[in-house]
């Protein structure tokens, strides 16, 4: 019951079948048949389909208001439960990227627990997916990430700002005639790339190389694919890959040119294999977020953690 009513919200918060399937993770006839038994069971539409987007019926707005007592209600509940754990409470639960969880999460949490001795940060890595899924059914109560997320749902704190960066194997001839734009490895790392004396190229240059990109549904993915249809081409994939160090270590053994955060060279081994390209494209950068439920508030050790990571902002990535 209460899950047919998590569907049916879906659907009315994002006046679509098809956005409420993405957000639910699941097939849209699979979430159809389910909003078609829920009306069966009572008798009556709780939508208006004919209507773009579509409307909730009479019978329909009756129920939205009574799921959002039941979810105040709930809400309710959790802040009660939270409130008698709090004493006894001591860890919060944060996902993240391999690259957050192994470069970046560890030396905050070691910060955090030197400010709050009796303070424990359990780590999670997992890819975008599997946090957004991980952050829904509770086991991590905020993941870092770089996806867009439903504002209804999620507060959102934005962490920081990342650039990226193209990664070319030294080998490839394109480099021959870009001695200008080149930037070595110490170049990225020390974040001299940063200054307008580095300048930035259209990817055009590369429409003839093999890309490779990290699997659809992935930001880095969307993004990728912006970038190129926007200098005139659509890149020739070689390889599909799921975590972005994996993309960047592919690249360095020369199978291919690859989208990486500049920020992963501050926390890896110096290189002499690839050559690093500012890109000439706004969506070259972007934020990096906090995500945690509305709906289910954070305990004290996570409100703490949310402000330390406040006060202590990324920069330079």
């Amino acid at each position: 019951m209460l899950k047919n009513m998590e569907y049916v919200y879906a659907v009315h918060t994002n006046k679509s079948f098809s956005k409420a399937a993405e957000e639910l993770y699941i097939s849209q006839p699979a979430l159809s048949a389910t909003i078609k038994k829920v009306e069966e069971e009572i008798g009556l539409p709780i939508f208006d389909r004919s209507s773009n987007p579509i409307q909730l019926t009479a019978a329909g707005e009756y129920y939205i208001q009574n799921i959002e007592n039941i979810m105040n209600v709930e809400k309710e509940m959790r802040a009660y439960f939270n409130s008698l754990l709090d004493s006894n409470r001591g860890s919060i639960n944060v996902g993240g990227s391999s690259f957050f969880c192994t470069s970046i999460l560890p030396t905050i949490a070691q910060k955090f627990k030197m400010e709050y001795p009796d303070y424990t940060v359990n780590l999670l890595e997992a890819n975008a997916d599997d946090l957004m899924k991980c952050l829904r059914t509770d086991i991590v109560d905020i993941i870092i990430d770089v996806e867009k997320r439903d504002p209804k749902l999620f507060e959102t704190v934005v962490w920081g700002e990342e650039h990226i960066l193209l990664a070319v194997p030294v080998s490839y001839e394109v480099n021959n005639h870009l001695e200008s734009y080149r930037l070595t490895f110490d170049e990225a790392a020390s974040g001299q790339y940063l200054s307008d004396t580095y300048p930035k190229i259209s990817l055009k240059e590369f429409e003839n190389e093999n890309f490779l990109l990290l699997k659809k549904g992935n930001d880095m993915y969307q993004r990728s694919l912006k970038m190129c249809r926007k200098a005139g081409f659509t890149p020739t994939v070689s390889m599909y890959l799921d975590q972005l160090l994996t993309s960047y270590y592919v690249a360095c053994n020369g199978k291919g040119v690859a989208f990486v955060r500049a920020g992963v060279t501050q926390f890896l081994e110096a290189t002499d294999k690839l050559f690093f390209y500012k890109i000439d494209d706004e969506n070259a950068y972007r934020n990096i977020m906090l995500y945690y439920k509305k709906s289910h508030p954070l305990s004290q050790v996570g409100l703490d953690f949310i402000q330390f990571l406040n006060e202590n902002k990324l920069v330079g990535l």
